[in-house]
């Protein structure tokens, strides 16, 4: 078993992360930290990012307004039949490895 910092709670079940690991790992009072339990043990690593609900459907807003109307020219029967006639050939190829 490999042994790190040795440390416990307060009355709270509050871990102090000690000025060494906090440093190494850039860990301040802005960033948020991830919890895993794995086992008898837990997993604590810093969060890089955080996205909130608002932020994802906006960006999400965004990526459709950039690539609205780029399937507006396609000619959708045309690109029907094309995709059939490359899965036939794909699956008429595998039939002739067999």
């Amino acid at each position: 078993m490999k042994l790190g910092l040795i440390t416990k709670t307060n009355q709270k079940g509050q871990l102090v992360i000690p000025k060494r690991i906090r440093d190494d790992l850039g860990i301040n009072p802005n960033v948020y930290l991830n919890l895993l339990v794995r086992g008898r043990g837990i997993i604590i690593y810093p969060v890089e990012e955080v996205i909130g609900k608002t932020e994802k459907e906006n960006s999400y807003l965004e990526i459709l307004q950039k690539t609205q109307g780029s399937w507006e020219k396609e000619n959708w029967n045309s690109l029907r039949k094309k995709r059939k006639t490359i899965e036939l050939k794909a699956s008429l190829k595998k039939k002739k490895k067999w």
